[in-house]
């Protein structure tokens, strides 16, 4: 199991990011370098009895995960407007990885592969729908755009936030569909406390 962190931090604000098959593995610090040299290590045992697959998954979400969703869920809970910034995010649902890893596993797969959500996300777009889902309400506004672009010269987290990181959308797909919701089913999902799965596509 490995990640997009391979190819090294999101793309500036303003830029776009986009990772191709043949996109050289970049990392940029020593996570990323820790699962780079996993894949590494890992391809040696690699054989016709012992098939290795690496997934190089963009960021996971779902019930109980850590990392950066939580910190986002906490924003759109607390306050009442965000940034209206326009970036693209390759995210992928627990449920989608998870179904995919027992596809490879069923289909006696080997190599690297780039699971993904169809859709990619847009940062805003994300809290604004979690706020929805939590029954907040939030604004989304432009005013502190250029005051965050200038910011982001000196402190990277804005650019983790507002850059953008994306896998071209033909790596996602794989011979056997596994992703049966769309991200605003898959947040809804992810942020009830029920398992039933929403009806309808317009949650948000």
């Amino acid at each position: 199991m490995s990640s997009i962190i391979v190819y090294g931090d999101s793309g500036k604000i303003g830029e776009r990011k986009v990772i191709a098959r043949d996109t050289v593995p970049q990392p940029t610090n020593f996570y990323g370098d820790s699962k780079l040299q996993a894949e590494i290590g890992i391809k040696e045992l690699d054989s016709e009895d012992f098939k290795v697959v690496i997934l190089r998954a963009p960021m996971v979400f779902g019930k109980g995960c850590r990392g950066n969703y939580p910190k986002l869920v906490k924003f759109a809970r607390m306050f009442p407007i965000f940034p209206d910034m326009d970036n693209e995010r390759s995210m992928i649902y627990i449920d989608h990885l998870c179904e995919f890893v027992r596809l490879i596993i069923d289909n006696e797969e080997r190599g690297v592969f780039f699971p993904q959500n169809k859709e990619y996300v847009r940062t805003s777009d994300l809290v604004k729908c979690i706020a929805e889902i939590q029954g907040a309400r939030l604004k989304l506004v432009k005013v502190f755009n250029p005051f965050l672009h200038n910011l982001s010269r000196r402190f990277d987290i804005l650019n983790k936030v507002f850059g953008s990181l994306v896998y071209e959308k033909s790596l996602g797909e794989y011979k056997n569909e596994y992703r049966k919701c769309n991200i605003r089913e898959s947040l809804l999902l992810t942020e009830s406390r029920s398992n039933e799965m929403p009806k309808g596509d317009n949650i948000c």
